[in-house]
């Protein structure tokens, strides 16, 4: 089977002005613009993009691409890293705010308020955590929150669990007069 040949014809770069032999077969491609791929480069950083976007932390209009604004899981855009990282801290915008930002203060001050900041296990007072007994963290009802060293907090979601079951029910059973919560 013959090669089939294409017609060349002459263009004007859109860029430089300067006259340049393409193919019919690039033109109808929707190339054969420019008369080189520096011409080409340069049109690209030198058209304006105009604004279509707006940052949902501080309202600067900036251009975002088209395939890039369907990346968006939330549907908000920022114009840099900064804009999203303070919209994203505690006290930011709650669309993009991870669920578990603001709880984690409130039911250890709860907890401290209540029981005395040591592990129920080993006294340890200098890093304590706060075990959800139920192990529902939206129960933050005082008898449910037990102070624990991380090392017993660790051990009550682990399979060493039955070794200090005991003493976390007894401070349980003390606390709230009563076996099971």
């Amino acid at each position: 089977m013959p090669k089939k040949i294409h017609s060349i014809i002459e263009k004007s770069c859109l860029y430089c002005g300067t006259l340049f032999e393409t193919t019919t077969r690039e033109t109808n491609r929707g190339n054969g613009k420019y008369c080189s791929l520096s011409c080409s480069a340069r049109n690209r950083k030198s058209s304006p993009k105009i604004p279509n976007t707006k940052c949902a932390k501080c309202s600067k209009e900036f251009y975002r691409n088209k395939s890039k604004k369907g990346s968006s899981k939330s549907g908000l855009f920022f114009c840099n890293r900064k804009c999203k990282d303070e919209a994203q801290k505690i006290g930011g915008l709650k669309q993009i705010m991870p669920s578990h930002y603001g709880t984690s203060t409130c039911y250890r001050t709860l907890c401290f308020k209540h029981h005395k900041k040591e592990c129920v296990v080993c006294g340890e007072d200098k890093i304590v955590a706060v075990h959800h007994y139920d192990h529902n963290h939206n129960n933050n009802n005082i008898e449910n929150l037990i102070p624990l060293c991380p090392t017993h907090h660790q051990y009550m979601h682990s399979r060493h669990k039955d070794l200090i079951e005991k003493e976390v029910e007894e401070y349980v059973h003390n606390f709230t007069g009563v076996a099971e919560i």
